[in-house]
Order: C-alpha cells, then structure tokens, then sequence
C-alpha cells in the first residue's frame, strides 16, 4: 500500500483545529447534464441517443508518479535479463491470413503467449536505507513490437509495490526506422496490495518494445526474506502492430477497400464512441466495441462488444481499449497503438452467445472527448441505410456503407440466425478486427447490433451478420436503466452527507457530477482519521474536509498514489461534524473504501 505523502496537497499537515471552523461559502455539487429517459413512443421500445462527454478537458496538475528505483535513488545501469528467441513471425501471419479465409468470427490475433519462468534469483536486489529492499528484472522477447507479463499468486505486504515499464529511451528516429511509426509514450503500470487480489493473477498493460522491466519495492517490515510474493510465468509477444510494418517488413494490416472514418465528418462523434480493444485468452486478441449511453445519461462507462471477443472475468481484467486511434485528418497519418490513449481493465457485466454480446464496464480512467452511443431495441425494417465503424485488422478506424437486409447467414450451422441481423454492404465490408463494432442507423446514429460473423472481405464486399440488439437488450436491461451507484445515496451534497463511524464503507461509488459526502461526529479534544483507499489508474479520487457546510474546504489531499487521508482535532468543549467530500479530479467513475477511526 502506497503510505507516501508525495505529490499531495494539504493544509497544515492535515491536522485542524475543529474548534476554530469558520465557514461562508455554500457546499454543494451541480449536475453536469441533464438528460431523461427516452422511448420510443410508437412501439414501446426503450431507446436513447447519443450523448457526448461533458467534462470538456482535464490535464492534471500534479506530478508524474515516479517508478521506485527513481523515487529512491537508486540507479540502473545494468540490469539482469530474461530473454526468449524471437517468434516466427511470418509463420504466425501466414497462420493469421488461413484463419481469415477460413474462419466465420472477425477477431484478429495480434499477439501470442509464451511460457517462460521468472525468479529471484533472475533479478538483482538492492538494500535501501532503513531496511527496505528493491528487486528488479528485465523480461525480454527477441523482436517483439509489445510485451504483456501474467503476475500470479500475488500476495503483496502492505507498503509493497511493483511497477513494469519499458526501459528503453527510445530515439524517436531509430523507431521509425523500425517500425514505420512514431515513438510510443512511456507507460508505466502500478501494483499494490490495493489494487491487487491476494492469491489472484493479472496481465500488465501493453509495455512497447521487446524489453518490460519489473521493479519491487519490499518495504522493512516485509524484507526478512528475498523472496518475490508474486511469480511471472507467461508472457504475450505482440508481433503486429497494424498501422506499422512488422519485424517481416509486411505492410499495414487492413485491405486497401475501406474508407478513412475522418473523411466523413457527420460520423464524426459517433467515431468517439468506439474503440478497439486488446484481451488475452492463451493468445492476444484485437476487437472493437463503443462506448453505451444508458437511460439516464450519468457517463457510465458501459462497453459492448462480441461475446467471441472475450467471455469471462479474467479476459475483462486483462482488456486494454485504445480510444481516438484514427487518422487527425482525411487521409492524414495515424498514429501507432503505442500512441493512443487507453484504459486498461474491466468487469465483465454481462454475456451471452445467442446474440454474440458482451457488455463490460470499463474500469481504466475514459479520456476526455469521447461520446457514448445511442441505441434502440427496437427490430430495425429491412432496406434502411446503415453504417460501420470499426478497426478492420486491428488497424485504424474505417467506415463502412450498407443497407439492412433480410434473413442472415454466418454460413455455420450452429448460430441462431433469427438473432441477427443481416447487412449488405454498399461502401467497403468489414475484415477480422471489426468484431464487435456496432451498426448503426443512418437516421439517427443508434446502434442496433454488433459484428459477430460473415463472408465480407476486400476481395468480396457482400454481407455480414450482427448480433441484434433487440435480442441482447432484455438481458442487459437493468444496467441500461442506470449506471451502478452505492447504498450510501443520496449523498452528493453536504446537506446530505451520510453519517460516517470509526470502521469501514467498502466498494463505495464516486462519479463525474455526483460525488459523496460523509459527516463524522467528532468528541472534544479527539482526532479523527479519514483515508480513502483506491486504484488511482481507475481515476483520480481526492479527498477535501469542511467544519460546516457554508464554508469552503479546510484541508485538502490530492495525491497522486492509491490513498488519500486527513486527520482533524477538535480542540472545542463540545462535540462537533467534521464533514469529508470524496470526488473525482478526473475520469467519469470510480470505486473506493472509507475508512474512519478516532484517537486522542
């Protein structure tokens, strides 16, 4: 559990004086929208419309979370590697195009899993001042474009932390040499005893480049033993990146028939809702999905994709979904998947094969500008206009033109086809990749279904079936209704703060526009102790006190790590509410613990 204090914000050492609150200023939060449900008044099929994000844009002020070695000092001139042989690329894409041919689903494999076997002994150890140690290790496999490392049986102390990240400073030249591409940013992934399950396992985020270094910091009251609480024995070599060449010097992934999505701007916003999405099952996998209004507008970040894209828990823990990866302009460059934002993480709500769907909440902080799609669950005529958006071959967003046809065919037997829909392409098909993308109606841009299957290619621009929505909707209605929230609402003004005692409010829920209010009784002459505890990777979630609700804040913590505590006194005759905001500085949701206690 990250204890420190760096990078936060407070007054006096978060100690005040409760005797002393003064207050003028009137606490509460206002809604950020106004939305209602809507109908569809003339069959009584539940809808909504698409809805645009209206946080408008953040960029935190407060400082980078530094990985340990640099935190502490400790420097990494030379650091012990395990590396495996490259794999055979051309072997795995000639593999990649026969399953194209062959296969009926459109998921695209970019990535594949290797076994391999870290210990401690493969690392080096450094001892620190005070008794607390660091273990680092690199992981390598030859030529890769990306790694992802599986962490299991993890059982971290408290104070513990592991950080993966690149080590490699690329030049921005020598990389595009390579790859065709710019840069990747530099991307760091943070584990604790917080925002990990003891005995659980987990897959890092993408770390680009053949090289992924591993740091643990063992704090003193853990370091009697070098001995690693976790164990790294699989990784995933990404061995295409679409919009760059590959090591085999192949060219981008997608056929040359599609349309750029940016050369059509009136699908610009609905282009913001979806995304393409990474999950690791014994292979790494590229689908798309999009982003899902539900019907009282409150930004949930409610996702849906293919059922043949992923189907459990553990593939949505491992999902990396990468927004706004398209070109900046019409026939412009686009930018590498190591380029683009992403969320990494998500509960797996809901799935089911009969319509091909699966529905996800995405955990990972949502950037800034995307819009969540409209949808209806009406069944669509035939004839209607409709279009695609979607990432063909894990490639680039492209758009694609049709009409609802009648019947469906994914040409195999066992699939249901009175749960689909059927769509005849006019304007560019679909390819492996586009799984999961939504269809959507040109009249009023609702998505009505998903990509499951079908023949369509560059070569043969003919049809391809969805999952209908109106199938999918009665088993993902109740989520539809509302995004999820806690049994402490409605506590989203001072007025209404829940009354808070010494212990702790777990899986409790902060929103953008909706934050939670606690009141803490507080004697004369005791101290009480607010921390909140969280994954800061899931979004930002600060914590402010006030004496009374008609004043402003007087103390403050605003980190950048997983807790955020404050400690009051009153130093009064008579017992007096201390009152604690908890909200969100970033991102649209997120959940965390309350834990209250009292000393003297």
């Amino acid at each position: 559990m990250n204890t420190s204090h760096e990078g936060r914000r407070s007054h006096p050492a978060g100690r005040l004086n409760l005797g002393i609150w003064l207050g003028v200023a009137l606490c509460s939060v206002a809604s950020a929208w106004a939305q209602t449900p809507v109908f569809d008044e003339a069959n009584a099929a539940p809808q909504t419309f698409m809805l645009k994000d209206t946080r408008g844009s953040f960029k935190s002020d407060k400082p980078e979370r530094s990985v340990p070695s640099e935190r502490l000092g400790v420097s990494l001139s030379r650091v012990a590697e395990v590396r495996l042989r490259a794999v055979d690329v051309d072997g795995l894409l000639r593999e990649d195009e026969k399953s194209a041919r062959e296969g009926y689903v459109k998921s695209f494999r970019y990535g594949v899993g290797r076994d391999l076997e870290v210990a401690a002994v493969d690392g080096q150890w450094f001892d620190l001042d005070g008794g607390a140690k660091l273990w680092v290790a690199e992981v390598a496999s030859s030529e890769a474009l990306g790694v992802r490392l599986q962490f299991s049986n993890v059982r971290l102390p408290a104070g513990a932390e592991i950080a993966v990240y690149s080590p490699d400073d690329q030049d921005p030249r020598d990389w595009y040499l390579k790859t065709g591409s710019a840069a990747p940013e530099r991307f760091v992934d943070f584990y604790d005893s917080i925002n990990t399950t003891p005995g659980g396992a987990f897959w890092s985020g993408t770390v680009f480049g053949e090289r992924a270094r591993i740091e643990y910091y063992m704090p003193a009251s853990a370091a009697a033993v070098e001995e690693l609480p976790f164990t790294v024995n699989r990784l995933q070599h990404i061995y295409v990146d679409p919009v760059a060449k590959t090591l085999a010097g192949l060219a981008k992934a997608a056929g040359p028939c599609h349309n750029d999505v940016t050369c059509f701007p009136e699908w610009g916003d609905i282009a913001r809702a979806v995304a393409g999405i990474g999950t690791v099952g014994q292979n790494s996998l590229f689908c798309t999905g999009q982003l899902l209004n539900s019907q009282n507008s409150d930004l949930t970040p409610y996702w849906l994709t293919a059922n043949h894209c992923l189907d459990s828990a553990g593939e949505a823990q491992s999902a990396e979904i990468y927004w706004f990866y398209q070109t900046s302009n019409c026939g412009g460059g686009a930018p590498s998947l190591g380029n683009v934002q992403r969320s990494r993480g998500a509960t797996l709500l809901s799935t089911g094969t009969a319509s091909d769907y699966t529905l996800l909440l995405v955990e990972g902080t949502v950037p800034a500008g995307v819009v969540w799609a409209g949808w209806t669950s009406a069944q669509i005529v035939n004839g209607v206009p409709v279009t695609a958006v979607h990432h063909p071959r894990g490639d680039f967003k492209r758009i694609s033109f049709g009409n609802k046809g009648a019947g469906s065919d994914c040409g195999v037997s066992f699939i249901n086809d009175s749960n689909h829909v059927r769509i005849n392409w006019s304007n560019a098909p679909t390819e492996p990749g586009s799984s999961g993308s939504g269809i959507f109606l040109n009249s009023t841009q609702q998505l009505f279904g998903q990509l499951h299957c079908g023949p369509s290619s560059c070569s043969n621009e003919s049809n391809d079936s969805y999952g209908s929505f109106s199938v999918t909707y009665p088993r993902i209605k109740n989520f539809l209704k509302a995004g999820t929230d806690d049994s402490s609402e409605q506590n989203d003004s001072c007025a209404k703060a829940k009354p808070a005692k010494a212990g702790t409010l777990g899986n409790r829920v902060v929103k953008f526009g909706d934050t939670d209010y606690y009141k803490v009784n507080v004697p004369a002459g005791r101290t009480v102790h607010v921390t909140t505890s969280f994954n800061h990777a899931n979004g930002d979630v600060d914590l402010r006190a006030f004496a009374s609700c008609r004043g402003g804040a007087i103390a403050a913590s605003e980190g950048s790590g997983n807790t955020e505590t404050l400690s009051l006194k009153n130093a009064g005759r008579k017992a007096a509410f201390a009152y604690f905001q908890v909200f969100l500085a970033d991102d649209v949701r997120n959940t965390y613990n309350l834990s209250v206690s009292l000393s003297k």
